[in-house]
């Protein structure tokens, strides 16, 4: 078994492939991992390996810097297959990727996986502890029947300003429950990790306007090869809530995915996140899963104690 630094061309379909086995809910292909794995700044400090059985890739690690909010939290993700744990493999990815962002200044390492007992066991070795937990719904679209009210105004993102949907999309995500604060997402990121997203659906994609003003946005992203889509985000602006604008945008784009044949969507909420939970659940969404952040703190960042094999 070898560890080495990831090579985006010749790994792709392999973490792919990774991705989707150990994260069921996720909506990707070979375009959208390569340009979302390309798309981070410099300043973000991406690093990522995999380690390699008899030229198989069978796990993956990936550590770098807060996007738009504290970068003395460093985030990493280590993912092995089912059948491969219990090796050594885990720590052994894990190690290159604790030892690049104690190099990178961090103070904590905030872990996100989709919740299971071997994760979960392996993070508290580690020293890390559940700060943080989402529920992953999916719903059938094809049983939504529902329709956005006839007198609101919604809009694809295509036929708007995008940064009409940018202004949501930093103004709601600032109030959602998070363990980063969210002090900035300028423009120019935000569109390359959005509009520049190869699976990104501008057309059923949604900004609801009130009285000429961007109140609320949904954001979805759509693998037709798959028939499966993600609604990426769904946000209303501080003065525009309770006005059943979400439900609004959202019913939008279920209808959209449904006309192009997609036949399920996913979301994820925070677990705290009561009004978005209910439209959800009204909706049809139903909870499939959950995603967790563990965090460990230190003063003096120093390597993790001894870890059992995974």
């Amino acid at each position: 078994m070898t560890i080495r630094e990831i090579d985006l061309e010749r790994d792709v379909d392999a973490c792919v492939a990774l991705l989707r086995e150990t994260s069921p809910g996720t909506v990707t292909n070979r375009a959208a991992w390569l340009a979302r794995t390309r798309a981070f700044p410099r300043r973000a400090q991406l690093a990522g390996f995999v380690a390699e059985e008899d030229a198989r890739v069978v796990g993956e690690s990936y550590g770098f810097l807060g996007l738009f909010g504290d970068v003395a939290t460093g985030i990493c993700m280590v993912t092995v297959e089912a059948e491969y744990r219990r090796r050594g493999i885990g720590r052994a990815l894990f190690e290159p990727i604790e030892a690049h962002l104690a190099a990178a200044g961090v103070t904590s390492l905030l872990a996100r996986f989709v919740e299971n007992a071997p994760g979960v066991a392996f993070a508290c070795a580690l020293g890390f502890h559940e700060v943080r937990a989402e529920t992953e719904a999916a719903l059938d679209v094809r049983t939504v029947t529902e329709q956005p009210p006839a007198d609101a105004d919604l809009r694809p993102v295509s036929q708007t300003d995008p940064r009409h949907a940018h202004l949501v999309d930093v103004e709601a995500t600032r109030d959602m429950p998070s363990t980063e604060e969210v002090l900035d997402m300028p423009y120019e990121e935000w569109a390359r990790f959005v509009l520049d997203y190869p699976i990104f659906q501008p057309d059923g994609s949604f900004v609801a306007y009130v009285d000429g003003e961007p109140a609320a946005v949904s954001l979805l992203v759509a693998d037709f090869e798959t028939g499966r889509a993600l609604n990426w985000f769904t946000g209303t602006r501080r003065a525009y809530r309770g006005r059943g604008l979400a439900a609004a945008v959202k019913l939008a784009s279920i209808a959209w995915a449904r006309e192009h044949g997609v036949a399920e969507m996913v979301t994820d909420n925070d677990e705290t996140n009561a009004p978005m939970l209910s439209i959800n659940r009204r909706l049809g969404f139903r909870p499939a899963r959950r995603r967790v952040e563990y965090l460990r703190e230190e003063t003096a960042f120093a390597p993790a104690p001894p870890a059992p094999a995974t």
